[in-house]
């Protein structure tokens, strides 16, 4: 895989994921009792948190596959259904979205609600770490791990970019707008899903082709 096809496929694959466009009403509603000083504070620390995380999860995702003996063909495969699953809870309505919302509504606290929901998981969910370990363990050399920190880095200001121009962003989506994005990009998560699910099956079938042969 050339260098700009694997950036491709890793910024989307984030992109996807983590939706930056499809997550602006959430953002909106959680913090729309907050002063604008206030909710500056909330977007810089949850955006820093969540791109923290999952930068340091693509830097040490080799160590936890070795840690807990996983195989990358098992990863690919069980990554690739717990992304399908994800594009599938896009698809429905993002119903946990919902819930994390209403929770944090009912008690507003400024810096837990930074850390959760924002960062943790609406920004970085089990979907993009899983798929952080999958791409970082792809990465051949040391470009591709960079670009694989790229990928996540220019994602990560871009969501930053959609706090700060939130308000906006929403009357120009307006809220369907907003919903047709989030799912328009879940059928090309679902498909990147299936990818990792078929690279996975593959080259698992090839070992065992291997060690028979």
């Amino acid at each position: 895989m050339d260098y700009l096809s694997f950036f491709l496929t890793s910024f989307t694959t984030f992109f996807v994921i983590i939706d930056p466009p499809g997550n602006i009403p959430f953002f909106i509603t959680l913090t729309d009792r907050l002063p604008p000083e206030v909710r500056e504070r909330v977007s810089k620390k949850s955006t820093i948190i969540a791109a923290s995380l999952l930068l340091f999860v693509a830097i040490v995702g080799d160590l936890f596959l070795k840690f807990f003996h996983v195989s990358i063909n098992s990863l690919r495969v069980a990554g690739g259904i717990l992304l399908f699953a994800v594009s599938v809870d896009i698809l429905m309505g993002s119903m946990r979205k919902e819930t994390y919302t209403r929770r944090s509504i009912e008690n507003i606290d400024v810096d837990s609600l930074a850390v959760f929901p924002i960062a943790l998981p609406l920004y970085t969910g089990p979907g993009a770490i899983t798929a952080a370990i999958v791409l970082s363990s792809e990465a051949s050399d040391i470009i591709m791990r960079g670009i694989v920190i790229l990928s996540i880095i220019l994602v990560y200001i871009i969501v930053r970019l959609t706090h700060i121009y939130s308000e906006k962003l929403l009357f120009l989506l307006g809220k369907s707008g907003s919903d047709i994005i989030a799912r328009l990009m879940a059928i090309f998560l679902a498909a990147i899903a299936v990818e990792f699910v078929f690279v996975g099956i593959e080259g698992e079938i090839a070992r065992i082709m291997e060690e028979l042969g």
